[in-house]
Order: C-alpha cells, then sequence, then structure tokens
C-alpha cells in the first residue's frame, strides 16, 4: 500500500544556460517522466511512464537542442506530471491528477493537505522559481526575451487524428504565437493550429505566470509526437524552430513589453 504522507525529496529542475541572456527563455514543464522510488510508480504498472500521460515525449530533446543551438536559457522540470503537473495553478484540481485520459492513479487519490504541500514544495516550488529566475535576469539587463513552453501532443484523441503537425497557443496576447505560425507556412507545407490542438485560454498557467504577466511576447509550441520519434526527427524540428525564433527576436514588434 502506498503512503500518500510520503516525503518527497527535493528534485532541482535541470536549468540550460542559466548564464546566458540569448533573448529567449524555453520552458518544458512536461520534460520528464521520472517518479521517484518511495512513490511506488504511483500505483501504476511501467509501462504507463512510456506513454503521453506521463510526459510530453519528445518536448524535452526539442528543449535541449533548441538551447544549444541558439545558446539561450532554458528550464526543465524533474518529474512526471503524473506526480504533480508544473502547468497549472497551484489550487488547480488537476495539479495532482487522480485521473489522467482515463487512467486512475491509485496514489494520488485522497490527498491531505500535507502531502500535496510536500510534493510542491520539492517539484513545483523549484521548477518556478528557475523559470522566474531567468526572466528576472533578463530584464535586470534589459532584455525582453522571448518565453516559449516546449510540448508535444497524441497523434490521436477520442479516436480522432488529429491532422496538426504543431501548434501555437496564446491567450491574450497572440504576436509571438502568430508570427511564428505565419514564418511556418511561409517556409514549409505543414498544417499548423492557432491555438490548436489546445487552446492556451484554457491550460496556459506557465507562459501567463512567466511571460503574459510580465508584458512579454510568449506562446507555447505543440508539436505532433510521431513527428518527434527519433533523433534525426528532434534535432530538425529544434533547428526549425530555432531559425523561426531568431527571425521573431530581432523583431521590434514582437520583442517588446506588452501589458493587455
Amino acid at each position: 500500500m502506498i503512503d500518500s504522507t510520503v516525503q518527497s525529496q527535493i528534485l532541482k529542475p535541470e536549468i540550460l544556460n542559466g548564464d546566458k541572456l540569448g533573448g529567449v527563455i524555453v520552458l518544458c514543464d512536461h520534460a520528464s517522466n521520472f517518479v521517484p522510488p518511495e512513490y511506488e510508480n504511483l500505483g501504476l504498472a511501467p509501462g504507463h511512464f512510456n506513454e503521453h500521460i506521463a510526459w510530453d515525449i519528445g518536448a524535452a530533446d526539442v528543449t535541449r537542442k533548441i538551447c544549444e543551438m541558439m545558446g539561450v536559457a532554458g528550464v526543465l522540470a524533474p518529474v512526471s506530471r503524473l506526480l504533480l503537473d508544473c502547468n497549472r495553478e497551484p489550487d488547480h484540481k488537476t495539479l495532482i491528477p487522480p485521473l489522467s485520459d482515463g487512467v486512475q492513479i491509485p496514489a494520488n487519490r485522497d490527498l491531505g493537505p500535507a502531502a500535496i504541500k510536500a510534493r510542491k514544495d520539492a517539484y513545483y516550488t523549484p521548477f518556478h522559481d528557475a523559470c522566474a529566475g531567468l526572466v528576472e535576469a533578463h530584464l535586470k539587463a534589459g532584455k525582453v526575451p522571448l518565453v516559449v513552453g516546449m510540448h508535444s501532443f497524441t497523434p490521436e484523441m477520442g479516436g480522432e487524428k488529429r491532422p496538426w503537425h504543431a501548434g501555437f497557443l496564446w491567450n491574450r496576447d497572440p504576436r509571438l504565437a502568430q508570427a511564428m505560425i505565419g514564418m511556418l507556412e511561409r517556409e514549409t507545407d505543414l498544417v499548423v493550429g492557432d491555438n490548436l490542438p489546445y487552446s492556451g485560454r484554457d491550460l496556459y498557467y506557465t507562459m501567463q505566470r512567466h511571460g503574459a504577466d510580465h508584458g512579454l511576447p510568449q506562446t507555447t509550441i505543440e508539436v505532433r509526437q510521431d513527428l518527434l520519434a527519433t533523433d534525426a526527427m528532434t534535432t530538425e524540428w529544434a533547428a526549425l524552430l530555432a531559425d523561426i525564433l531568431d527571425e521573431c527576436m530581432n523583431r521590434p514588434d514582437i520583442a517588446a513589453i506588452r501589458h493587455y
């Protein structure tokens, strides 16, 4: 039986190029499928941690490669979103999901305040503190960074095939998302979603907190997971996204503070 009062070991997020002020910050809040051993796989069969419910498959690889190619900063969350989802408000009902895509998460049911706080202190707060630190460093240096979230999505959901190769999410500030959509449509024959396959008006916490709340240009990038299945594929996507981010970074109509 899983002990819901287990004491969480604080795991630091992975910070990429933390000393760089390159004009872009890439945040990957669903980077990992790791769950510390004391949680006993949350009561799930191990195979579930290779599925999309545990992480955004391929997103961490693309994040690392963009940061390496551009010499820009990034942060990757250290644990599976099944343990705690960093892209949720602190009091959101799915911060620690009891159910994900029809799969019951036994260790996430009936958690008391102390158990929830332990996970937040160990995984949520360190991730968001690292993100905030990078944003603060850029602003103190007079830089207006583009803040991007790197995600991936399943080729099919609810029995319906998803036609988009990639999508760009936004809430109230469409500048960066729509610029990147336009560039991809201009340069490629990809099918690109505007607030698809998800909407930034629904789930956008990381981008809202570290981008929009500061008036910074921001978007969540979603790439379909079957297009990130190999190292060559993640390299190709990283290079494509790095190219258009570089163009956006040098456009004064995008790289400027704007509050809505």
